[in-house]
């Protein structure tokens, strides 16, 4: 199967390439980039009827550029669904989870002075000697 994908390629990659220097020859209303060929020069390869075939030859490597596409992309899903999706492969690599996240030991050593946020502690009320009768 790899080998049909990696061919299908090469031949869409070809057709691409062709169809691509078969458009800039075709003539456009302005001459557009045709007219860097020269004015005769598309006439004098393709003969008379240069738009009738070049116009022939876009529509077949339209077609077998459209055919690749569509081949590539059903072997590409069925090659895929063989060895699985990358998702299964990213979970089956996953270690198992923990059932008891384990304890943290304490950073920050306890210290005896008083947290700024507690209530301050009254003081005690003077002791007021007892009067003797």
């Amino acid at each position: 199967m790899t080998i049909m994908i990696w061919i299908l390629t090469a031949v869409h990659v070809i057709v691409a390439l062709v169809l691509v220097g078969i458009v800039l020859m075709q003539k456009s209303q302005d001459q557009g980039v045709g007219a860097a060929f020269g004015s005769g020069v598309t006439d004098s390869v393709f003969g008379a009827g240069t738009t009738t075939a070049l116009v022939r030859m876009t529509i077949w490597c339209a077609c077998i550029m459209l055919g690749t596409t569509l081949l590539l992309a059903v072997l590409h899903s069925r090659r895929g669904t063989e060895s699985g999706s990358v998702m299964q492969k990213v979970i089956a690599t996953m270690p198992a989870p923990a059932t008891q996240m384990p304890t943290m030991p304490s950073v920050v050593p306890p210290t005896t002075e008083t947290k700024p946020d507690a209530a301050p502690t009254p003081a005690p009320a003077p002791a007021v000697p007892e009067a003797k009768p």
